[in-house]
């Protein structure tokens, strides 16, 4: 018996935010443009987590047993990245349609239902996802994805070193998320966020596959999105499907292998796409960072930040002047690369409950940007350290 649509989830280490997302997506009730209620079964795969959770884990087998929304939990022997638990998720799903959810996420209201009726309306639209924010409450945007191409890779390694080749990379990347930030329609993009996507299964099977196993961990989704657009297919972000996404949170619970992960996957990436060129750019892009000389000009970059100090509290950040308009970017490194975004106006900003309800005990970069005047002008970055309440 087949369904309209398979929720594909594969977690490690974060079973009870993977609960969590599960009853989100048991509230969507979603309904096709003709007002049919779709049908819907998950597909939860552990991945050989390092502590199984068993009381979140027996609730999510309990979850399974919902007729409304049926589910099956598969306990994996090993730890087979992201690519090879969604790919055996998806070997034991029934749907036309696969939805591939990260665990650390939450899906808003409708979020599936107008996903679903965007890719059924349009042919020519091969994966469709939702917008992103950092948070419930949706006080933080998600930015849109930097397609990795050998361009990108070159310009974003100078980026992290040289103030002249971080402040040209920064404002063109900002003003490419500007545009995203600002369009109340639909968007279609390079790249869309691997942490939720829905794409049909016909359209899987003409590219061959849903993942590549052979990415350990991330970049699996980048060679997705090509691989749609290599068949002709657009990648569209649905301005009316939301979700809130807490990033990153299995690859923190285990943090060396992730990143361990990570360079691999990376290297695997550029040489699948790029060949000999690409293995060899990776490797000298990686290399030059490692200098003493790199990681000494990094430090100035660094120089015009703000420092705020330790808090446990919500700061208040005081902008140099009022704004009728600005963004506040938020990024975990000074570089600022990849930054979500909070917009606001007036001449301050203080984190509000949703913020800091969803952020750890980590330091934080924020790029506040004048919108009010002809061109965005950056006034200031502050940085500072959310530490736990003295007791």
């Amino acid at each position: 018996m087949t369904v309209d649509i398979s929720a594909l989830v594969v977690n490690y280490n974060t079973a009870q935010l993977a609960l969590d997302m599960l009853r989100s997506l048991r509230d969507q009730r979603p309904r096709d443009a003709h007002g049919r209620e779709l049908s819907l079964e998950w597909v939860f795969v552990d991945n050989a987590s390092q502590q199984r959770h068993e009381t979140e884990l027996a609730a999510i087998e309990e979850l399974a047993k919902d007729s409304a929304l049926p589910g099956k939990v598969i306990l994996h022997d090993q730890n087979a990245g992201y690519a090879g638990g969604m790919n055996l998720a998806w070997r034991h799903a029934r749907g036309r349609f696969a939805l591939v959810l990260n665990p650390d996420l939450l899906l808003l209201p409708h979020c599936v239902e107008r996903l679903y009726q965007a890719l059924e309306a349009d042919p020519t639209i091969g994966i469709v996802g939702p917008v992103g924010y950092w948070d419930r409450g949706r006080e933080v945007l998600l930015p849109p994805n930097v397609l990795p191409t050998l361009g990108d890779l070159y310009r974003g390694t100078l980026a992290h070193v040289f103030r002249t080749s971080n402040r040209r990379y920064v404002d063109r990347r900002f003003a490419a998320a500007l545009e995203v930030y600002r369009s109340t329609a639909d968007v279609e993009l390079e790249m869309l966020s691997g942490a939720c996507l829905l794409v049909a299964r016909e359209q899987i099977d003409a590219m061959g596959g849903l993942f590549d196993d052979g990415f350990p961990l991330y970049y699996e989704d980048t060679d997705l999105f090509r691989r749609a657009t290599k068949g002709g297919k657009r990648l569209v972000m649905v301005r009316g499907a939301e979700m809130a996404h807490f990033y990153n949170r299995s690859g923190t619970t285990n943090p060396g292998e992730a990143m361990s992960r990570y360079w691999r996957a990376r290297r695997y990436y550029y040489g699948k796409w790029y060949g000999a060129l690409g293995r060899f750019s990776d490797w000298a892009c990686r290399a030059f960072l490692a200098t003493k000389f790199a990681q000494r000009a990094r430090k100035r970059i660094e120089r015009r930040v703000i420092d705020l100090g330790d808090v446990s509290e919500p700061p208040t950040i005081e902008l140099p002047r009022s704004c009728t308009s600005y963004v506040l970017e938020l990024c975990q490194d000074p570089g600022f690369l990849l930054a979500a975004a909070i917009r606001g106006s007036g001449s301050s900003w203080t984190p509000g409950p949703s913020f800091w309800a969803a952020f750890g005990e980590s330091e934080y970069y924020f790029r506040a940007v004048d919108l009010s005047r002809e061109r965005p002008e950056e006034l200031a970055v502050y940085r500072f350290r959310r530490v736990p309440k003295a007791r």
